[in-house]
């Protein structure tokens, strides 16, 4: 369950457990259902033999159904429950002393039948078992929902009448929030024994983890939950009580994110905390589990070895508390630490203590290495070497989990205290409450000089309206970024500080980190005095000069190209280059060069005047990159006269040639040999 949803009729909402929605069905992705369902009993598995499946609790709740309901009183069965006080003398024989139905009858054909003035109205079936059934049901007295456990008790199994008596007993004396409240205990109009509990709403431990695509998944969330449920086991064991068959199907998170310990029937009082005067009978080979069910009782994937191998006298607080690690190994790894091919084999290996596997997908769980080796030490095969109840488990959680508190705190203190940069936390109120040594190294100030002023005193005049400005942002909940102001220093110099913060409306405060960037601020004004400099230079240089973008558009042009041209800024700046080139195959190489990161010197073009003359120039131009990517090209152009810097180097070229012909003609006349022109070869 999560979110909120309200009843119209009963007006009841049912608040979020903290986790996702339950998914439908029990089996895991492999088809097998859950290692924790059913609760299992048998004589023995040293033969190989599969022990027969039965319900030691009497209930196994169904998928999604759980005891959980999304509307507190749907449209009810048409029974109510005629329930008498409970009395010993209905401990033997048949209950009340009635012929009670068959396992094989409509479960809701004994409950009872409709009496004026009877107090439970049965809303709707929620869990069944072999041997019981589980209904929601409403209150008519004190009006409530509840839950009834109701057992089949046969005239010739007083035993089964006992045991349930027991349990409700034993959870009765069981006064902790984390455990199941029982309310009454009594029999029906026709023979079957109930207990009323609390209706819990919620997601069992067994839905959460199945829903979880990853062990990682809610995994701080879950080692809360477990805690709770330690905590429950814990105080259960300071009462002498042993559960038995500790399970995530029995770990109910609830509303509120409340954590209960479920189902009681396997539970036992241990004999040294026997008191006749609650009246809870310790087992007996008359009336133990054993004698209904055989030796042995429990769940394969999280049997202490003793309990697996049916060693009743070894069984005590360090089961339970093994029964606690196989649920921390699930949370941790994904899976409980016996694994097999069916109950049988998981129930072997229990027996043997095989926790190799485990113990392994435990070290490379990436799990908090502090539970990670309590996980590995209550699943310890020796019982010895387990924590000695569930209360030890209890402290070392949390002791982890304050240690974590602590170091984090710490950690903030330290990096509070070290960083190079101002860290505080200032109220808006407009006084600072904390600030770190940074502040009296930069400032100059003493931490009492500055916790005793408005902050905003030590601002600059010219940066104080600013400043209030954006503290009003903050306290509307916006985030400050870069925000930059002077602070006066206490020998009457200012700095720079640059600031980032945020503020907590709700409770008044400001955390803030600022860093000094006094030096940073003075090269990005050199650096704009610098750029203002070369802007001015360029634009009133005697040269033609222009920069174009890397589409071919004009950027910007200087007065001198402007009056070379005789174009106002207007119709040149914003143009196409190309639109001002006589030769559109020149301009275009032009531009492919500059693309391709070639400067030019000297290249040859033809540009063409507003009144419509050609005007021949030699571009000097170059690229201007960021980051690797081309920004525009910077331009300047010489005027060469009518003719082209090409023309005039073919002319001087042919110049050269001739006074080269010339100079072999008069070597041939000195020398009686025929003239140059006549020769094929040509003197260099």
């Amino acid at each position: 369950m999560d979110g909120r949803t309200t009843d119209d009729e009963g007006k009841r909402e049912t608040r979020s457990t903290g986790f996702g929605q339950p998914v439908a069905g029990v089996p895991n992705a492999d088809g097998r259902p859950p290692y924790d369902s059913p609760t299992v009993a048998g004589s023995s598995v040293s033969d190989g033999a599969i022990p027969s499946v039965v319900f030691a609790s009497g209930i196994e709740f169904e998928p999604r159904a759980g005891i959980e309901s999304s509307a507190v009183l749907p449209t009810p069965v048409d029974h109510t429950l005629e329930l008498h006080p409970w009395s010993d003398s209905g401990a033997s024989g048949s209950a009340a002393g009635t012929d009670a139905p068959g396992p094989g009858d409509d479960a809701l054909a004994g409950v009872g039948s409709a009496v004026t003035g009877s107090r439970y109205r049965v809303v709707r079936e929620i869990g069944r078992g072999g041997m019981g059934i589980v209904y929601e049901a409403w209150d008519v007295f004190l009006e409530r929902p509840v839950a009834i456990k109701s057992l089949q008790v046969y005239g010739d199994r007083p035993a089964q009448l006992q045991r349930f008596l027991r349990e409700a007993k034993i959870a009765s004396r069981l006064n902790h929030p984390g455990i199941m409240a029982v309310h009454e205990f009594g029999i029906t109009d026709d023979g079957r024994a109930y207990m009323v509990m609390r209706l819990l709403r919620g997601q069992t431990l067994r839905q959460i983890l199945d829903a979880r695509s990853d062990p990682a998944d809610d995994q701080p969330r879950l080692l809360a939950a477990f805690l709770q449920a330690c905590q429950a086991v814990a105080a259960a064991h300071d009462a002498g009580v042993i559960h038995r068959d500790l399970k995530p199907s029995n770990v109910m998170v609830g509303e509120y994110s409340l954590v209960t310990v479920m189902d009681w029937g396997l539970a036992k009082v241990l004999a040294a905390w026997e008191d006749p005067d609650h009246g809870v009978h310790h087992e007996s080979p008359g009336d133990g589990p054993h004698t209904a069910c055989g030796a042995l009782f429990g769940t394969p994937g999280y049997l202490a070895p003793e309990q697996a191998r049916g060693e009743t006298e070894a069984i005590d607080r360090r089961s339970d508390v093994f029964g606690l690690g196989c649920m921390l190994c699930e949370i941790l790894t994904g899976s409980p630490p016996f694994r097999g091919d069916g109950p049988a084999d998981a129930w072997r290996r229990a027996a043997t203590g095989d926790t190799a596997e485990a113990l392994e997908r435990l070290k490379t769980s990436g799990g908090p290495e502090p539970v990670v080796r309590l996980a590995r030490r209550c699943l310890a095969a020796d019982r010895a070497a387990r924590p000695a109840d569930a209360g030890a488990v209890v402290d070392e959680l949390v002791a982890y989990f304050e240690s974590g508190q602590r170091r984090a705190e710490q950690q903030l203190v330290r990096f509070f205290d070290l960083s190079v940069d101002l860290f505080c936390v200032a109220g808006l109120d407009g006084f600072f409450r904390r600030v770190n040594d940074n502040f009296h190294r930069l400032l100059g100030y003493t931490e009492p000089e500055l916790l005793s002023k408005r902050f905003v005193d030590f601002v600059h005049p010219e940066d104080r309206e600013a400043t209030l400005t954006e503290v009003s942002r903050l306290s509307r909940g916006e985030t400050t970024l870069r925000f930059r102001n002077r602070y006066l220093c206490a020998n009457g110099l200012a700095v720079w500080l640059e600031w980032n913060a945020r503020a907590v409306p709700d409770e008044g405060v400001i955390y803030a980190v600022a860093r000094d960037v006094t030096e940073r601020v003075r090269l990005e004004n050199d650096l704009e005095k610098s750029r203002r400099d070369v802007e001015d230079f360029m634009e009133n240089a005697n040269v033609p000069l222009h920069r174009v973008d890397a589409d071919g558009i004009i950027m910007w042009a200087n007065r001198a190209e402007l009056e070379f041209l005789g174009y106002a800024p207007e119709e040149y700046v914003g143009q196409p280059i190309a639109r001002f080139h006589a030769d559109a195959d020149v301009i275009a190489n032009i531009l492919s060069r500059l693309g391709a990161g070639e400067s030019l010197a000297g290249h040859g073009a033809r540009l063409v005047a507003r009144d419509g003359s050609i005007r021949r120039v030699a571009i000097h131009s170059s690229v201007y990159a960021e980051e690797g990517v081309f920004r525009h090209t910077r331009c300047l152009s010489f005027a060469v006269g009518a003719t082209s810097v090409d023309e005039r180097l073919a002319r001087a070229e042919a110049e050269r040639d001739s006074l080269q012909r010339r100079l072999a003609d008069l070597e041939h006349d000195a020398r009686g040999q025929t003239p140059a022109a006549t020769t094929p070869e040509r003197v260099s």
